[in-house]
């Protein structure tokens, strides 16, 4: 039985190897084909994600075996413009979906389930998880593929298309359910 458990930085940090495995299998091949460069830099891209305030995150595991995380971070009061990708995410955001990208939002960075685990409902799980206390949520994924409809059918709202160091992306925001 997947089991799910919340995760602060230095848990999911602790597991870098694990996830680092799991992102190999999720980015490597097709839509994201992501270049060995850049998955031998996971262990450091995931400490810069965890640095960033409110960071946290849930893992899911079979029988202890870690299959799945997500993580993210709270989003700040503006978008950044510290990168190319930020500068792109910031370019693309159109200004209705600020108000679900800013604080007190949450960026959802990496959501990934390993590879024989894949269509069982754990993304979704981990994903509602993640973002259930949270008025608001954003995340960006490849523009190809099934992440975009899996997205979808989650209730996200596709808000904008971009690229980004040339690849095609899209952004996604999120909003809870208004309390009655």
């Amino acid at each position: 039985m997947i089991e799910l458990q919340p995760a602060a930085p230095e848990t999911l940090l602790r597991h870098t190897g694990r996830l680092h495995r799991i992102y190999r299998e999720c980015f490597a091949g097709p839509p994201w084909s992501e270049p060995e460069t850049w998955l031998a830099r996971y262990p450091q891209h995931v400490r810069r994600q965890l640095a960033n305030p409110g960071a946290g995150g849930w893992l899911a595991r079979d029988d202890g075996r870690i299959v799945g995380a997500v993580y993210g971070w709270s989003a700040p009061p503006a978008l950044p413009r510290d990168t190319p990708f930020d500068k792109a995410v910031a370019e693309a955001a159109p200004a209705t979906a600020l108000p679900r990208m800013l604080a007190p939002a949450l960026v959802v960075g990496e959501l990934m389930v390993a590879e024989s685990y894949r269509r069982r409902g754990i993304a979704a799980r981990l994903l509602r998880a993640y973002v259930m206390a949270a008025p608001t949520a954003w995340l960006v994924t490849h523009r190809d593929g099934a992440a975009p409809h899996f997205y979808r059918r989650q209730g996200w709202r596709e808000e904008a298309e971009f690229a980004s160091e040339g690849v095609p992306m899209r952004l996604f925001t999120w909003a809870a359910a208004p309390r009655t």
